[in-house]
């Protein structure tokens, strides 16, 4: 059996770079909760990323790296919490526990959901199809102040995305740890993807490479008044350009 390592006295945070101490969970200098796994053997915090217990050798088995509940509402600064209804059957048809992956906002009703959870959700949808839109889901309130949210985790500020460029519906990534949904918004992107949005949004980004590619092609037969060759063509045609200029000075040393 391989010797176990001897356990780092510290770790660096990924967010800051600042030394923290291998047993806490959370950095001192940012405040920012570190994705470290607890081994089930020895019980120690091990650093991001490990496989395997530094201390004891145990392998490391997978644990939530994040955990949003109690961190600060980016509408409101409310403490966020799991939300309910959306957890996966445990024992019984009528058991359910809680998915961790989805956390709420009982004030403003917004929503931060990590990034596998909702390309899960996206799933279900576009295999689900679309249903019939209802006066209340076309009465949702939007915001009109434009504001540039914290990640409810790193603090970072999040990047505003209209949603499968063609939603209409502006949301706020971390693209380390989610995505922020104000009220309305999480139901009217699951909308979006169940009516074939996304599909529609893929045919158009291949319909903008296409369009790109004859602008270049268009580009290059302007600016050399020929079709665009391959790097393979275009060797032969050098090449065989420099054949001509040969023979045609054999000619001319000739005469």
């Amino acid at each position: 059996m391989a010797k176990a390592a001897p356990p780092a006295a510290t770790m660096h945070c990924p967010y800051c770079g600042n030394e923290c101490p291998s047993l806490v969970r959370v950095c001192p200098h940012c405040d920012v909760r570190l994705d470290s796994v607890r081994c089930v053997r020895c019980y120690s915090l091990q650093a991001p990323g490990e496989f395997s217990c530094a201390r004891c050798g145990q392998r490391l088995e997978l644990e939530p790296l994040f955990d949003a509940t109690d961190a600060p509402c980016p509408r409101c600064t409310r403490p966020l919490e799991i939300a309910t209804g959306q957890g996966e059957r445990v024992s019984s048809p009528d058991e359910e526990r809680p998915d961790p992956r989805v956390h709420e906002c009982a004030s403003c009703g917004g929503l931060f959901v990590s990034a596998d959870m909702l390309a899960e959700i996206l799933a279900r949808a576009q295999v689900g199809g679309a249903w019939p839109t209802t006066e209340a889901a076309r009465g949702i309130a939007r915001l009109d102040e434009v504001r540039y949210l914290a990640c409810p985790l790193c603090r970072r500020t999040m990047n505003r995305v209209n949603f499968g460029k063609l939603s209409g519906v502006i949301v706020d990534v971390c693209r380390h740890h989610g995505t922020w949904f104000d009220a309305g918004e999480l139901t009217r992107v699951v909308a979006f993807a169940a009516s074939g949005g996304l599909e529609k949004t893929r045919a158009r980004e291949v319909e903008e490479k296409a369009a790109v590619r004859a602008a270049l092609s268009a580009s290059a037969k302007a600016t050399f008044g020929g079709p665009v060759l391959s790097s393979f063509e275009l060797r032969r045609q050098s090449h065989d350009e420099v054949e001509r200029w040969r023979e045609f000075l054999r000619v001319l040393f000739r005469s």
